[in-house]
């Protein structure tokens, strides 16, 4: 069953279009990921779905309701949405207890059912025993925990998280985001959650949506956009990866610094080939190995990055490995490619 549905959606400030012609759905239960650079749209996708503004073309539909578009746009609290801003943005003046209960319609809920139902959510987000506690006595974690809760007590379509770690550090930030992450799908909660994180996109969704420019540039499951990027500008926004110049013959063989190109290589196309650096293996002497010089070696404690000049091309080739590699800077030792080859035409 479709949860939500963006139809060519545009979003005009002024003379200025923010958002173009725009359309995806989700499917109930599916949490999506929103991921781009800053500016292009993703926090006006969200707002327009949210109700916080109104769209110059196009619909949104929740369920079977038609939510927005240009000549009618659903006031937000009546649109079935929970909606956690960056850092939480908690009423500093309510206590724990009271900004969860605040989005509760007190004419369908007595006083006892609203304190049952807010005592449910803390349980849920883990802080019992904080319904008294002020927003400026919670840390960052904590704020965003009350914050979901808020959003989650009003049994909501959708939930809409914008940004809502990006002031962790970085420990935090990833046992936070596992915690919520499985809080929404303990509710089958459907959810956008927007990000600049690109692994954070991969981990945390079923789909991941990438926009670029106001537009989405490409839309699928976490594992499809990282292994079937779009284009090298998209591999690159997922994921490390290697840009390396390529041609390709009549018959479609790609040569490219990883696999020398035969004698009689008659070129069709000039383009690029994209390669993700856990593509590449070394050794001391693989069979159909390309000597290499290792150049430098950052070491991350749970991976390592090696960084690799060929004899042939001024290209440097990246490689991960696991753990700690045991090579110097200064080896010469042998790579090979045996990943996809992923060709784009210039």
């Amino acid at each position: 069953m479709t949860t939500l549905e963006v139809s060519h959606l545009d979003v005009q400030f002024g003379a200025r279009k923010v958002i173009s012609d725009l359309s995806f759905s989700l499917n109930s239960g599916e949490i999506a990921s929103l991921l781009g650079p800053s500016g292009c749209g993703k926090t006006t996708l969200l707002r327009a779905i949210a109700g916080l503004l109104t769209p110059s073309g196009g619909t949104i539909r929740l369920g079977s309701q038609l939510i927005g578009l240009s000549s009618l746009s659903l006031a937000p609290h009546k649109r079935s949405t929970g909606y956690v801003p960056q850092q939480g943005a908690l009423f500093p003046h309510l206590n724990v207890a009271r900004n969860i209960a605040f989005g509760i319609d007190r004419k369908k809920k007595s006083a006892s059912e609203i304190k049952s139902l807010t005592f449910e959510m803390l349980d849920l987000i883990g802080m019992p025993g904080y319904e008294e506690a002020m927003p400026s006595e919670l840390s960052g974690g904590q704020q965003t925990r009350v914050a979901l809760a808020r959003a989650l007590v009003i049994k909501p379509k959708m939930v809409l998280l914008d940004e809502p770690f990006s002031a962790l550090d970085a420990h935090l930030r990833n046992e936070l985001r596992a915690d919520v992450i499985a809080l929404l799908r303990s509710q089958g909660a459907t959810a956008i959650l927007v990000t600049h994180d690109r692994e954070e996109a991969l981990v945390a969704s079923d789909k991941v949506i990438l926009m670029r420019d106001g537009a989405i540039a490409q839309f699928g499951t976490p594992e499809d956009v990282y292994e079937n990027p779009t284009s090298p500008e998209i591999a690159v926004s997922t994921g490390d990866a290697m840009i390396l110049p390529a041609q390709q013959n009549t018959q479609g063989i790609t040569s490219y610094p990883l696999k020398n190109r035969e004698t009689d290589f008659k070129v069709a196309h000039n383009g690029f080939v994209v390669i993700r650096p856990e593509e590449v293996v070394v050794g001391s002497d693989l069979a159909g190995g390309m000597s290499a010089q290792l150049l430098a070696v950052d070491y991350y404690g749970h991976d390592a990055m090696l960084t690799f000049s060929l004899a042939h091309s001024t290209e440097l080739i990246k490689v991960r490995v696991v753990g700690h590699s045991g090579y110097a800077v200064g080896d010469t030792l042998s790579i090979k490619h045996e990943g996809p080859v992923r060709f784009f035409k210039e």
